[in-house]
């Protein structure tokens, strides 16, 4: 954690930023890697441009479909930057979040840089309140976006 709202890792990655990127941007690879397995991806929808929108379905074992509101790109750099929110829907529309313990707006910023080999990858999420990470990070935001991390450069090594 760089402060008490921000989340942020970076792992080397053995495999290109193009590579990387399409498995960020391309719905039949984010349902591959997106969710720690056994969690499975099963609805991508994805529109890679400032304003586009980005959706996603999961199936958790024991506990069902989780769905939500559809998030907003706000930046969108082929091969090196995605930024996302899930506090604005497509268009820039605000959501209405709810008032669970697991609904809380963040914003969402990959990071991808070539290196010798591969490239750098940070993912870094801040949210609005420092309750708000500790929650995400109790949720286990380290171990399943790291194991996301993991599944991802399995699917862009094999690109």
């Amino acid at each position: 954690m760089t402060n008490a709202t921000t989340l942020t890792f970076t792992r080397t990655l053995a495999a290109s930023p193009h590579a990387v990127w399409r498995c960020w941007t391309e719905p039949d690879l984010i349902k591959q890697w997106f969710a720690p397995r056994p969690v499975q991806t099963t609805v991508v929808e994805i529109d890679v441009r400032p304003g586009g929108g980005f959706r996603t379905v999961m199936v958790i074992p024991d506990h069902g479909e989780m769905a939500g509101d559809a998030g907003c790109i706000l930046v969108a750099k082929e091969d090196q930057r995605l930024v996302w929110t899930n506090a604005l829907g497509p268009d820039y529309r605000p959501n209405v979040m709810g008032d669970g313990p697991m609904d809380f707006a963040f914003t969402a910023e990959i990071l991808i840089a070539p290196t010798a080999g591969g490239c750098t990858y940070t993912a870094t999420v801040q949210h609005a309140t420092d309750a708000a990470a500790k929650a995400h990070k109790d949720m286990g935001f380290f171990d399943g976006w790291g194991t996301a991390a993991t599944q991802l450069e399995e699917v862009a090594a094999a690109l």
